[in-house]
């Protein structure tokens, strides 16, 4: 516990239990409220360890994280700047390798910190022997704790370091920092290589898993870029600039991001560590250097959704026909699928849209960015509070506009709209005629039609005019009924996203049959048939 000019160590009791559907070793504390601002206060003193905190009138109850071991107290520390794990355990009769070993799913190198990793220090208790395979101890702030189930007694012993951060509610016991501020040298990344940063970060199963990607130096990823030359710039956004580079004679892009941006860095690298899937891009690496952050990936050769959707011929691109567009909605409607579905974790992507879905050479989709995505756990309540809004304006259904709140059948309403899209050729925002500085969404166009008395009469007064009428219109009339329906305020009455593959993958087959009537010429008549 931090005091106003020095810090101090406090007992608590320390017990495994299951708090807001996370098990894990918590303790149980209680805090008169102050007047001043109660989070500011409680990430002032605690250092931003609170896990949870409930108002009961002129007090408020709290959890905060500890760890339990039979033979030791042990101690909970938040990483400060300039902190070495020597420097952490000394004072408290520690040493590095039973740190590391303590810590193993988040401590490769132990070179390597960073600061707000929170790590489980094991301290020899007062007054017991010295244990001769022990090494000379080192130094650990935080809050300490331990304590016996049954039998055993532990100390929960809260010892913080200066910082005034918000805790931020993630699994125990290791959160990820929100800002970087202090990152390996380029000699010691090079000395690395192949090895994840921090290793595995959770045992909960959010961390990096066996399949690691390749740790790059500053100097690799600048060669690849020609020092990130604006000839080698193929995109940009919120959360950072993409470059096209050659890494060990394989093509990747780049995305660029700055420091700052590292809690949508590990957000990303976290996720696609995990998730290994035909229809999601692949991470090959990662580098930091520079106050950057760089995520490498593999290279898809034509671009995304978006650039073949809208003015395709502007951007050098022919009119994508019928068949290819359904087989690209069937493709990224697999890719989200499995994000939902079947990785050990779920997760919601958060930003699906044209721009994020991507193509390769033979026209087929693959899902990217996965900057904003979120993991949820495999309970009753899939659903997750925001503290603000995320996404892009056009795909974000109602509830995340009007209550922060976001679930898997957000990306069910983000991917009505890409539906939408794939049938008109519209952007999701479009201009209205005549008033070119008023905007108009492509839901609230697809929700008229739907709505109106001649829902398929008027369908085809907006089916995208670059496919020259050569569709069959029982099946553009089928996808639009999906995307109508992924497109329901209501998120309870939208379907699964496995639900929406399967509707997709009959049309393909019905589409497919059209193009055999038409002699077989289609691509993707050609595509299946070539094993794809």
């Amino acid at each position: 516990m931090r005091g106003p000019t020095q810090d101090y160590l406090i007992r608590a009791n320390c017990t495994c239990q299951n708090f807001n559907g996370t098990t894990g070793y918590f303790a149980r504390a209680r805090f008169q409220r102050p007047e001043n601002a109660l989070s500011e206060i409680l990430a002032e003193i605690f250092d931003g360890q609170v896990w949870g905190v409930k108002n009961e009138g002129t007090e408020v109850e709290f959890y905060v994280l500890c760890g339990c071991l039979e033979e030791d107290v042990v101690v909970t520390y938040t990483v400060q700047q300039s902190d070495t794990l020597v420097g952490i355990a000394t004072p408290l009769r520690s040493d590095v390798g039973r740190i590391q070993r303590l810590n193993a799913k988040l401590v490769g190198d132990p070179n390597i910190i960073v600061v707000g990793w929170v790590l489980y220090v094991p301290m020899q208790k007062p007054g017991s022997p010295n244990k001769k395979k022990k090494r000379i101890p080192e130094i650990v702030v935080g809050i300490s704790a331990s304590i016996a189930l049954l039998l055993v007694g532990l100390i929960l012993v809260l010892f913080v370091k200066r910082r005034n951060r918000l805790c931020r509610q993630q699994p125990p016991p290791i959160k990820d920092p929100e800002n970087v501020t202090k990152w390996p040298s380029a000699r010691t990344i090079s000395s690395l290589r192949n090895q994840s940063l921090g290793r595995e970060i959770m045992e909960d199963g959010s961390g990096f898993e066996s399949e690691r990607p390749f740790l790059f130096t500053l100097e690799e990823i600048e060669e690849a870029t020609e020092i990130f030359a604006e000839t080698k710039k193929i995109g940009e956004g919120g959360y950072g600039d993409v470059y096209y580079g050659v890494l060990e004679k394989q093509e990747v892009a780049i995305k660029r991001m700055k420091s700052n941006k590292s809690k949508e860095f590990f957000a990303e690298l976290k996720v696609l560590c995990k998730v290994h899937h035909l229809n999601v891009v692949e991470l090959i690496g990662y580098a930091c250097g520079d106050d950057h952050l760089y995520l490498v990936y593999e290279y898809i050769h034509n671009g995304s959704l978006s650039d073949h959707l809208h003015d395709p011929q502007l951007k050098g691109h022919e009119a994508l026909p019928w068949d290819v567009r359904i087989q690209i909605a069937v493709d990224a409607a697999r890719g989200i699928e499995y994000i939902h579905d079947h990785t050990k974790t779920r997760y919601v992507h958060r930003d699906i849209k044209t721009t994020n879905i991507l193509l390769d050479e033979a026209l087929r989709a693959k899902v990217s960015d996965f900057g904003l995505a979120k993991l949820l756990e495999r309970t009753g309540a899939e659903n997750f509070m925001t503290t603000r809004l995320v996404g892009t304006p056009g795909y974000l259904p109602p509830e995340s506009v009007c209550e922060l709140q976001s679930t898997p059948k957000s990306d069910v309403y983000a991917f009505g709209v890409v539906l939408a899209e794939l049938i008109t050729g519209k952007r999701a925002l479009v201009r209205e005629i005549g008033e070119p500085n008023k905007m108009k969404s492509l839901i609230s166009i697809m929700l008229e039609i739907f709505r109106g008395e001649e829902p398929y009469v008027s369908l085809q007064r907006v089916t995208d005019k670059n496919l020259n009428d050569n569709y069959p219109i029982e099946e553009v009339n089928k996808m639009a009924e999906i995307a109508f329906s992924c497109l329901n305020e209501d998120p309870t009455n939208r379907p699964e996203m496995r639900e929406v593959v399967i509707k997709l993958s009959h049309i393909v087959m019905c589409t497919l049959e059209w193009g055999a009537s038409l002699g077989g010429n289609n691509q993707v008549f050609s595509g299946l048939i070539a094993g794809r």
